[in-house]
């Protein structure tokens, strides 16, 4: 692969972009997803760092999330994805304590749901269709024996430490990198390396984790497919128990374990991120802040504004008019 990666080892450079609600708009079309999102849990500045490399068929993303938030990724039907966890504040990835030695896949939800604090992770996409082939392949099975729903993967660190560097010298050589929200493309490189590596992890680790039989990021997820179907209105406790299909006391363990937060907390920092997300493209025009408010359910302006400056550290019109917080 020609060409010098850039690093957005600034997060400055595009703090404007990445700080809020359109995380999804700087990966695609790159990353096949459905659903992307960072929701920020605590009061501050959120800064994502991000680098991008699209070897034909497999996708790598590296992502350095610098504040306290949950990260939604859910992917597109025809992809398939392994997760690699480097930091050291704690981590939960699908509700389970992030473990350097681990690869981790989308499980039954189709994608990953990670709560932590400053931390970074990297993906690397796949061909569905492609990985199971292969192992079919490989396993002398039909295709649809192959199945892909386990959480994780365990390795034995050196190999895991090995895989962790393999990849992250892949983006360092050379990657397509953004920079609010434009792709620098760089020449294709023959993916085969790379997707021969996940898929020797995927034969020969450790047997995957057990799937629990209720697990929490699937409550979580059912949880969020109500919210979504709400739009603007309002939701109850009781309308995403009724989703889940959980007691109350089950569905607050879920999100405390996968997000980190009671479930109408997280669920209006997603309004707020939504709000700021929408104030941030919007024109400067009167009645911006109140459309953005409403749209995203928030009814009440003057609540509103206080906890939007509480958790982002600027007032709603101060993003509107692209003010620095302070």
């Amino acid at each position: 692969m020609s060409g010098e990666s850039k690093h957005l080892s600034s997060p400055s450079a595009f703090a404007r972009r990445s700080d809020v609600g359109a995380y999804r708009q700087l990966i695609e079309p790159t990353v096949p997803v459905l659903e992307e999102s960072i929701t920020q849990l605590k009061p501050g500045p959120t800064s994502i760092d991000v680098a991008i490399a699209q070897l034909d068929s497999v996708s790598i993303l590296r992502a350095r999330i610098l504040s306290p938030s949950v990260g939604v990724t859910i992917l597109k039907p025809s992809a398939f994805a392994f997760l690699l966890w480097v930091g050291t504040d704690a981590c939960r990835i699908n509700g389970q304590r992030a473990q350097a030695s681990k690869v981790y896949m989308p499980g039954a939800q189709q994608g990953f749901h990670i709560c932590g604090g400053q931390r970074e992770t990297i993906g690397v996409a796949v061909s569905r269709r492609q990985l199971i082939e292969t192992v079919a392949a490989l396993q002398g099975v039909h295709a649809e024996d192959v199945v892909l729903d386990a959480h994780a993967l365990e390795l034995p660190p050196a190999v895991a430490a090995q895989l962790r560097r393999g990849v992250s010298r892949i983006l360092e050589q050379g990657s397509a990198s953004l920079d609010r929200g434009r792709s620098h493309a760089c020449a294709p490189r023959q993916p085969s390396e790379v997707f021969r590596w996940f898929l020797d992890a995927l034969l020969y680790s450790q047997p995957p984790t057990p799937k629990r039989a209720r697990s929490p990021e699937r409550i979580v997820r059912k949880a969020e497919e109500r919210f979504f179907d709400a739009g603007e209105h309002r939701i109850s406790l009781a309308d995403l128990c009724t989703a889940a299909n959980v007691s109350q006391a089950t569905l607050y363990r879920a999100f405390q374990e996968v997000c980190g937060e009671a479930p109408l907390g997280y669920f209006r920092k997603r309004r707020m991120l939504k709000a700021r997300s929408s104030l941030i493209d919007a024109r400067r025009e009167r009645g911006a802040v109140k459309r953005a408010a409403l749209c995203s359910g928030m009814t009440a302006l003057g609540r509103f504004s206080v906890e939007y400056r509480q958790l982002f550290g600027e007032s709603p019109s101060a993003t509107l008019c692209g003010e620095p917080p302070g």
